[in-house]
């Protein structure tokens, strides 16, 4: 298909969404993580295509969901004074809406009034969006998506992993943190699948044999921006295993960055340029 049919179906599919609920539209298909696996090479909405959209904002993934080639989306979470979910890569958000804020800190009723910015997208004179909580962009898409989620903050790690269980889709769940954390193991006893992604720390380059092998982690991922050393030292020791384990790299912006990442053998591609990527010949 054409990139100017694949994005005229996902405007339809916009349409659709925006007066649809969390639940699936007539002709939508639905994906678990045994389908992304089955795509050679899989794409994952890296905070909901942030190259493209407002970060991690509901108005964000609802357009990446709307792509038709879409099976998956990425996000992360912080939590609030009083306990809620917000959808943020970092405790502080200066980055995203200019205004200098720790959500740690703050009660959900001053954080909803802020919006995030367009100004890191390729389009920075769209309109500013909502922030946005965990009810806004998970319930919305996990009856049909795949969704990576991971806790930014450790008191985030309880609420989150309650609430991915008491939706009762574990095979629409990827838990997602740096491969030195502890919470795999629990992960995978709650059905979910798991991405331990790999930085440039001792802490992890040490252990990667150990991680390569480790049952509780399905994939390993590093950085498309990483070394060429490290990128070749963790698919090395994913195809060693055992059990050989997929490598998914992030965050790709470019066809460049797209090549490379193929070349290391990646199977999966977080991209934040999700809206071109995929339909870019290779």
């Amino acid at each position: 298909m054409s990139r100017r049919g694949l994005l005229a179906g996902g405007a339809a599919l916009v349409a659709s969404a925006a007066v649809g609920c969390a639940s699936v539209q007539p002709g939508q298909a639905v994906h678990t993580w045994a389908d992304l696996l089955a795509d050679d090479p899989f794409y994952v909405a890296h905070r909901g295509g942030g190259r493209n959209w407002p970060e991690m904002t509901s108005y964000a993934y609802d357009q990446a969901a709307a792509l038709p080639f879409v099976k998956a989306l990425e996000v992360s979470f912080c939590l609030s004074a009083d306990g809620v979910l917000v959808c943020s890569h970092e405790p502080d958000l200066s980055r995203v809406t200019g205004v200098s804020i720790q959500i740690g800190e703050s009660a959900w009723s001053a954080l909803a009034p802020l919006t995030v910015s367009a100004a890191n997208t390729d389009d920075p004179a769209q309109p500013r969006r909502p922030l946005s909580r965990f009810e806004d962009v998970i319930e919305r898409h996990i009856d049909r998506l795949v969704i990576f989620v991971e806790p930014k903050v450790s008191a985030a790690v309880e609420p989150l992993m309650s609430r991915m269980v008491a939706l009762g889709q574990p095979e629409r769940v990827v838990w997602k943190q740096p491969v030195n954390q502890p919470n795999f193991a629990r992960a995978k006893q709650n059905g979910f699948a798991t991405w331990g992604y790999v930085l440039d720390e001792t802490s992890h380059v040490n252990r990667l044999g150990q991680f390569a092998t480790d049952a509780n982690i399905d994939m390993l991922g590093v950085a498309v921006t990483a070394t060429d050393a490290l990128t070749s030292a963790v698919t090395s020791a994913a195809a060693a295993a055992a059990a050989a384990k997929p490598v998914m790299m992030w965050p790709v912006t470019s066809v460049e960055q797209r090549a490379r990442a193929l070349s290391f053998g990646s199977r999966g591609l977080m991209a934040s340029d999700i809206r071109n990527l995929p339909v870019t010949p290779l």
